[in-house]
């Protein structure tokens, strides 16, 4: 359970709030990742980014014998010492704790915490980014085959994370869909 509201906040916490091209001041050079325009993201990316923000929205709708119950989950963030460190070669990691606030159907159910600890590497192809964790036993909120990160914002100080996802289970004669749509806030350090 603890890793589903893991995933639940991660995936909720990328949802953009604002919508900013990319800046292409910051696009120069490179030969992978282009940003529209020509530039490079992934040469602006490089360097060291503090979770400074995140919120998802998390629909789960459970179908049985054609009768579906629905609720949404929600994601605030509370705090954050989460270090997020792009490197040059293409890995990355993040340490730190995550505070977050969580509520089902407008029930709140407390602050909770999350230590995180991973590392990987990630792939940029336009305003895509994707990230494959190699930390065994990481819940890694941003290394999901299910989940489509967008890189929103990207300029000299922010960074922002459009994340959207969509899930389907089928067991014991039930189908289980899960939509995620949220944001996730950087701040260069």
């Amino acid at each position: 359970m603890k890793k589903f509201y893991t995933l639940l906040f991660f995936a909720a916490a990328l949802i953009a709030c604002d919508t900013e091209p990319l800046d292409p001041s910051l696009n120069t050079g490179g030969t992978t990742g282009n940003a529209p325009g020509g530039g490079n993201v992934t040469d602006s990316i490089v360097g060291d980014w503090l979770y400074t923000d995140v919120i998802t929205t998390t629909t789960t709708t459970t179908t049985v014998m054609g009768n579906a119950v629905t609720f949404v989950a929600l994601v605030e963030f509370v705090s954050s010492d989460v270090l997020l460190t792009f490197n040059s070669d293409g890995t990355y990691t993040y340490i730190g704790d995550l505070t977050f606030e969580s509520f089902v159907d407008g029930v709140s159910f407390g602050n909770q915490t999350s230590a995180l600890n991973d590392a990987g590497t990630y792939l940029i192809t336009g305003d895509v980014i994707e990230f494959s964790s190699t930390t065994p036993g990481s819940s890694s909120p941003f290394a999901s085959d299910d989940t489509e990160i967008i890189i929103d914002t990207l300029d000299a100080v922010d960074l922002v994370f459009e994340i959207t996802g969509s899930t389907t289970q089928n067991a014991g004669g039930g189908t289980l869909v899960i939509d995620t749509d949220g944001s996730a806030d950087f701040e260069r350090q």
